[in-house]
């Protein structure tokens, strides 16, 4: 459940980053996820943190990297992956306690 609700908060923050661009501003950059995977890793250092199943069989990722660097990707069935978003500072928050306080 929590997985759920995390990958909700970061499509939905996606959504509204991405939304904020003019048009004329956002190009897409779509390649095999292979390629694109590689890129990440030699230029930013950037590794899987984590990934979420859509309904529609597309996976969204995020990759990170210990200086704070991230991108986000979609991953289409067939392979080729898109980036949705990239920036700095990404932070990871501790989860919250659950249950009762001892």
């Amino acid at each position: 459940m929590r997985s759920a609700r995390l990958s909700a908060c970061l499509a939905a923050t996606l959504i509204l980053a991405t939304a904020s661009i003019p048009a004329q501003a956002a190009t897409t950059v779509c390649k095999n996820r292979n390629e694109i995977i590689e890129i990440l890793s030699r230029k930013f250092g950037e590794t899987q943190r984590s990934f979420g199943l859509q309904n529609n069989k597309r996976i969204l990722e995020l990759y990170a990297s210990p200086n704070g660097s991230w991108t986000a990707l979609i991953t289409l069935p067939s392979g080729r992956s898109c980036v949705l978003g990239a920036g700095e500072a990404w932070t990871v928050v501790p989860p919250q306690p659950v249950g009762e306080p001892a």
